[in-house]
C-alpha cells in the first residue's frame, strides 16, 4: 500500500475539485489539481457524467498522459453538492450523483468519507446515503492530523467556512452534519465569492448617511473582493450577479446597484467606502463565529485554553480567516499546505479526501 496513485473528488454544488496523487512511501511524489465551475443548480442529470469525465482528461493532460484513469488504483470522494436546489432532498442529491459516479468510474475503486471519518464502499454509501453528506470537514481535519497532533483547522472557502478542532490527531468536532455543525459554530455560511451583499449587512455608508440596501441580488462580495483586490480577476470563479465580466468597472457598476445608483451617479471612491464597509461587516460575523466557537470548545476540552495553534487554507484564507483570527488577538496561524506539502490550496479538500483514504490503506 506504499506506492499508489489516488484520484481525490471534492464534488461541491458549485466548484468540483480535483486531485491526482502519486504516493510513494508516505510522500506525495507528484501531484495534478483542477477545480471546474460546475453549478449545479443550472445543469442537467446527463452533465454531471460530461464533467466528471472532463476533469478526469484535464488531469490527464497535465500529467502529459503519464497518468490515466485506468492506472488509478482507488477514487477517494466526497459530497456537499447533495444541498444544493438542483435537487428536492439530499437523497436525491447523493443518489443522483453516485449514479453520475458509478456510470463514469470503476464501481470497485469508489470510496467515500463519511461523517465519522471512515470510508465506505459505493454500495454501502447508497445504503447509508447521509453519512455521506457534507462529510468533506472530516477528510481534510483527518489528512491534517497525519502531520500535526493538535489544532483548529480552519478552510474558508467560495461559499461557506469549516471550523474543525483536531485532538490527538484526530477531529473533535461537536457537530456531524451540517445543521449540528452550524448549531455549534463549527460551520459559517459565508465565503470568499458567493455570499451575498445582503446576507452580510442591511445598511451601508453613502455620503455621511447609513442607507438600508436593496435586497436584489444586485452584485456578490466577490465584486467586493476584486474592488478591495482581495481576488484577482482569474480568482473570481463563480458567475457574476448579471452575467457581464468580472473587471474592475463592472464590479463598481453591479456595487452601484445595491443603493438603487448606478456608475453615472455614484463615484468610486464612495463605492470604495462601500466596499471597505461590507467587507469589515464580513470579518465581524466571521470573527464572531470563530468567538464562539473557541468559547464552547475550550469549555469542553481545555488543551485549546492557551495560545491554540490555528491551521487556514481555502481561496478565502488570508483575507477573511487570517484577518479575522488576528482581530480577535490570535497570531498562531499556519497554512495547511505548508504542513501537508499540498501544491494547491484552493483543492486543498481534494488533495485531504484522497490522503485520508491513502493513510486508513496504509495503516490496515
Amino acid at each position: 500500500m506504499n506506492n499508489l496513485l489516488i484520484l481525490g473528488l471534492d464534488i461541491g454544488g458549485v466548484n468540483t475539485k480535483t486531485a491526482l496523487i502519486k504516493f510513494n512511501n508516505s510522500e506525495i511524489k507528484e501531484s495534478f489539481s483542477h477545480i471546474e465551475y460546475f453549478p449545479f443548480w443550472e445543469k442537467i442529470i446527463d452533465e454531471i457524467l460530461k464533467m466528471l469525465r472532463k476533469v478526469v482528461s484535464i488531469l490527464e493532460k497535465k500529467s502529459n498522459n503519464k497518468y490515466k484513469l485506468i492506472n488509478v488504483d482507488y477514487i477517494a470522494i466526497t459530497i456537499t453538492a447533495e444541498l444544493s436546489d438542483a435537487f428536492q432532498t439530499k437523497r436525491e442529491g447523493i443518489l443522483t450523483i453516485l449514479d453520475a459516479l458509478g456510470d463514469v468510474f470503476e464501481i470497485e475503486k469508489l470510496l467515500f468519507i463519511n461523517n465519522e471519518g471512515k470510508f465506505i464502499d459505493y454500495e454501502t454509501a447508497k445504503s447509508e446515503y447521509y453519512s455521506i453528506a457534507a462529510a468533506n470537514w472530516a477528510s481534510t481535519s483527518l489528512f491534517l492530523g497525519h502531520f500535526i497532533s493538535q489544532c483548529v483547522l480552519i478552510d474558508a472557502g467560495s461559499t461557506t467556512i469549516d471550523i474543525i478542532p483536531i485532538l490527538n490527531s484526530v477531529p473533535v468536532a461537536k457537530g456531524k452534519d451540517d445543521i449540528s455543525r452550524m448549531l455549534n459554530h463549527e460551520l459559517i455560511y459565508t465565503g470568499g465569492l458567493r455570499a451575498t451583499i445582503p446576507s452580510i449587512t442591511h445598511v451601508v455608508p453613502y455620503k455621511g448617511e447609513v442607507i438600508r440596501i436593496s435586497f436584489e441580488r444586485f452584485a456578490l462580495v466577490s465584486d467586493v473582493h476584486r474592488i478591495l483586490n482581495n481576488i484577482s480577476e482569474e480568482e473570481y470563479i463563480n458567475d457574476t450577479a448579471d452575467n457581464r465580466s468580472k473587471s474592475i468597472d463592472d464590479c463598481y457598476a453591479r456595487l452601484a446597484r445595491i443603493i438603487c445608483m448606478d456608475i453615472e451617479t455614484i463615484t468610486k471612491d464612495e463605492l470604495d467606502e462601500i466596499a471597505e464597509y461590507i467587507y469589515k461587516k464580513q470579518i465581524d460575523i466571521i470573527s464572531d463565529e470563530i468567538q464562539m466557537f473557541l468559547t464552547n470548545l475550550i469549555k469542553r476540552i481545555q488543551e485549546f485554553e492557551n495560545n491554540p495553534l490555528f491551521v487556514i487554507t481555502g481561496l478565502s484564507a488570508d483575507f477573511l480567516v487570517k484577518k479575522s483570527l488576528k482581530k480577535l488577538g490570535y497570531n498562531n496561524i499556519k497554512y495547511y499546505e505548508q504542513i501537508t506539502n499540498i501544491l494547491d490550496r484552493i483543492s486543498s479538500s481534494a488533495f485531504a479526501v484522497a490522503g485520508a483514504l491513502y493513510y486508513q490503506l496504509k495503516e490496515k
